[in-house]
């Protein structure tokens, strides 16, 4: 949504095509390519141009699927589950015992990172998130706090002492406030900006409100409050060897049923404004699709 809007880091100039994570079949391959042939089922990671019935993907960040793994499946692990990995586990450090809080956590990144901390043992989870999405997250044993005042919600569940982990992708003052809800040694991971995008209602100043509403980190304040900030942009991580590494790690995990795939909605590609305003409204519960077949 924030690259379509022209708000997100590293964005080419328009017009461009959008979509990081794509699955299908090999039509052709290249010159040192031996690795893959034509007709094996395979997910890759783009920096855009994904909206398209055919793309070029460079080999390295390419991956076999076997045939017992849907392309619906493959497709929502790259871009939702290797920034789900860098926020929980590395960088994020997530401890076994732990306390996390994920905002919007019934999102494609957001149930992502509720099964990785949960497969690392995590302690309580808790998550803001639109109260129609509250039963959902309860049965997933994600214990839902208020989103307007989730600050105070989290240091009375914690009487006082605040979490370890805090997923951000709201930014603006709401970043500020989840710094405020760490624990001693406790850290934010940073991932985005929503509050640049609208939701339901039209906030035609909401861009410049969320922006300077942005906090400024005092290193020494950090320092005196054993606190931490960090960010992941996935588009802008340079080891691709690295990233290839987890990704490999993502799908084993996937093959032997450790992690499932959230999908919320699956749309013909003529219906992206729909699929890109279904999300605007926070409406989804997992990932959406768009379908180029």
């Amino acid at each position: 949504l924030l690259a379509r809007m022209g708000l997100y880091p590293g964005v080419p100039k328009p017009p461009f095509v959008l979509g990081h994570e794509v699955a299908g079949t090999i039509h052709a391959v290249g010159v040192n390519s031996e690795a893959f042939s034509v007709g094996e089922r395979v997910v890759a990671a783009r920096s855009f141009g994904g909206y398209a019935s055919h793309v070029a993907v460079p080999v390295e960040q390419t991956t076999s699927i076997p045939d017992e793994v849907s392309f619906d499946a493959a497709v929502a692990i790259p871009v939702n589950y290797l920034t789900a990995h860098l926020l929980v586990i590395h960088p994020g450090a997530l401890q076994p015992g732990e306390s996390i809080l994920i905002h919007g956590a019934a999102g494609g990144v957001g149930n992502a990172a509720i099964q990785l901390a949960q497969m690392v043992g995590a302690g309580a989870i808790y998550s803001t998130s639109s109260p129609s999405k509250h039963d959902y997250l309860r049965k997933l044993g994600v214990i839902p706090v208020d989103r307007d005042d989730f600050r105070r919600d989290v240091r009375n569940r914690t009487d006082g002492r605040g979490v370890d982990l805090v997923l951000d992708a709201i930014g603006g003052k709401h970043l500020k406030e989840s710094y405020r809800c760490l624990s001693s040694a406790g850290r934010v991971g940073t991932y985005g900006l929503s509050a640049m995008a609208p939701g339901p209602k039209p906030r035609p100043f909401a861009k410049i409100r969320a922006w300077l509403a942005a906090p400024r980190f005092d290193p020494l304040r950090m320092m005196g409050a054993n606190r931490g900030l960090f960010g992941v942009h996935l588009g802008a991580f340079r080891d691709m060897s690295r990233l290839a590494e987890l990704r490999d790690e993502l799908f084993t995990w996937l093959a032997e049923g450790k992690i499932t795939p959230v999908i919320d909605s699956v749309h013909p590609a003529a219906e992206a404004a729909a699929a890109h305003q279904h999300m605007h409204d926070r409406r989804n519960i997992g990932k959406i699709l768009l379908d180029f077949d």
